[in-house]
């Protein structure tokens, strides 16, 4: 197989420290390497590069490079000298193969500074390598770096009208830092770039003993062997208790030695599998039921969270409510009724409708039953801090909230199909097959809710299109909350 000389990026280098394999493959055999939606890609690049443009004007002065590879690095060196003071995605290429494009470049005298931009409000463990890959690769090329900074977003900002770019941005020095680790990173560029030059494709990934959250995009394909429910999808499952399990080769839940310890929660994953049936406690079911108080409000939220607060008094990342579904049950023996609100375009700010509308939707007694209740309830307290005339309304829900999904994370509900998830996405499946996600158009999670929405309000488009997106959003969120329903009439079912 002929392997073509390869650049190696700074997201390169971050792969290599995820699985080697998974950037041999991304490098040399992209066609097998599985991609996220393309749409939620488009939009991760779309958000990223609003960031860098906010973040560029706290350097009005700055130049921007719009070229790629060797016509980059020229352009670099001839805005050098010509004596430009800030260059925006300067250029550095080694002579062993490492690149990288500084998000800013600032001269400092005879030598440069480097910041990077960062779409987070804190600094992380990846931050501090992909910027020392920086470190390495602009300083193997020639250039004399003074310091290293990150410029990420402040949590604390909350915009009022036009956005204010210094006060957006929290800047912090992390040279010293960078410098404790740069000899080990620069040995691990090395070692990548050896790796991704390597003839022969390799055979596994060093995935095997991690946690599944820890698993690299192609796990699946270095690991054809190892079933979709394995031991990878044991509840909480710890990186020593995998480590155990993998040198002892068992992967099949099957095969787990009796005598292996297991938590509760583990073992009874494990003997619904082998039992092929679940695991059920009617008593303590019924238990949870009956502290029901009717009418019952069956709530769900809908929301945007964006980089750049795209709404007045909202900070970075804030979770907004754009929408919710209300299912209401009035007394046990009558269908419930259905509620719902979306905000729209010509709605502008989505919070101050929501709250007028739920709150004549929702009464003062009865359950107000959720997926999750972390979520809905914190976005109920912060609520209630900006809109203070709602406070007592939306903290009397709270106390209000029941959680339906805690008798399944309690596991007073079982089920091998499950496959150790308490996702409503992997229990409706189960309990209500008749119902399902995937039959929705379009939009069948909610990832894909807030994308279309945000695309509706953030977007040029056709009104028709901007219509149908509200009427796909309408249908996703009610099935949210019918499939609640449905659920908690399943388990009446059953006690």
């Amino acid at each position: 197989m002929f392997i073509k000389k390869h650049y190696l990026t700074k997201s390169d280098f971050l792969k290599y420290q995820t699985c080697p394999g998974y950037l041999w493959l991304w490098k040399n055999k992209r066609e097998v390497v599985p991609q996220d939606n393309p749409e939620e890609i488009e939009r991760r690049i779309e958000q990223g590069n609003e960031v860098e443009n906010y973040a560029r004007l706290l350097f009005p002065d700055g130049t921007l490079i719009d070229a790629k590879l060797e016509q980059a690095k020229d352009k670099t060196t001839e805005l050098i000298k010509k004596g430009a003071n800030v260059i925006f995605q300067a250029t550095a290429i080694t002579d062993k193969g490492l690149l990288a494009m500084a998000d800013i470049l600032e001269r400092e005298g005879d030598s440069w500074n480097i910041y990077e931009v960062k779409s987070t409000t804190k600094i992380k463990k990846e931050h501090l390598i992909d910027s020392a890959f920086q470190l390495v690769a602009f300083e193997n090329a020639g250039f004399k770096i003074s310091k290293m900074h990150i410029v990420y977003l402040n949590k604390s900002y909350r915009r009022h009208g036009k956005i204010v770019a210094k006060n957006l941005f929290t800047t912090e020095d992390i040279t010293n830092k960078l410098r404790e680790i740069k000899s080990e990173i620069e040995l691990m560029t090395t070692d990548a770039l050896e790796y991704v030059h390597k003839h022969d494709e390799p055979k596994t990934c060093s995935c095997r003993h991690k946690t599944k959250s820890n698993h690299c995009p192609t796990f699946t394909y270095f690991n054809p062997d190892i079933p979709e429910y394995s031991i990878y999808n044991l509840t909480r499952v710890s990186e020593k208790k995998v480590n155990s399990l993998v040198d002892m080769d068992v992967f099949e839940l099957d095969d787990i030695p009796d005598d292996f310890e297991l938590t509760e929660k583990q073992q009874n994953q494990v003997t619904a599998h082998l039992i092929k049936s679940a695991l059920v406690d009617k008593e303590r079911i019924a238990e949870e039921l009956n502290k029901l108080n009717f009418p019952l409000y069956f709530l769900d939220y809908e929301t945007v969270s964006t980089a750049i607060p795209i709404f007045d008094n909202t900070w970075p990342y804030q979770q907004v409510a754009f929408q919710y579904s209300l299912h209401i049950q009035g007394s046990p023996e009558t269908e419930p009724r259905h509620y719902e609100y979306l905000a729209q375009k010509k709605d502008g700010h989505p919070i101050p409708g929501l709250l007028a509308q739920m709150k004549k939707d929702i009464g003062p007694t009865g359950s107000v039953i959720v997926w999750n209740k972390g979520f809905e309830m914190a976005r109920n307290k912060e609520i209630a801090k900006d809109y203070p005339e709602y406070k007592n309304f939306l903290l009397g829900v709270n106390e209000r909230v029941y959680d339906l999904m805690e008798i399944f994370s309690t596991q007073l509900h079982v089920h091998p199909d499950y496959h150790g998830s308490v996702s409503i996405k992997y229990v409706l499946p189960v309990l209500a097959p008749d119902l399902s996600y995937k039959n929705l158009e379009d939009i069948q999670n909610g990832g894909i809710a807030t994308l279309r929405w945000y695309e509706s309000v953030a977007k040029e488009m056709a009104e028709t299109k901007r219509q149908e997106i509200y009427k796909n959003l309408l249908v996703y969120c009610e099935l949210d909350t019918f499939a609640m329903y449905r659920i908690y009439v399943y388990l009446l079912s059953i006690i």
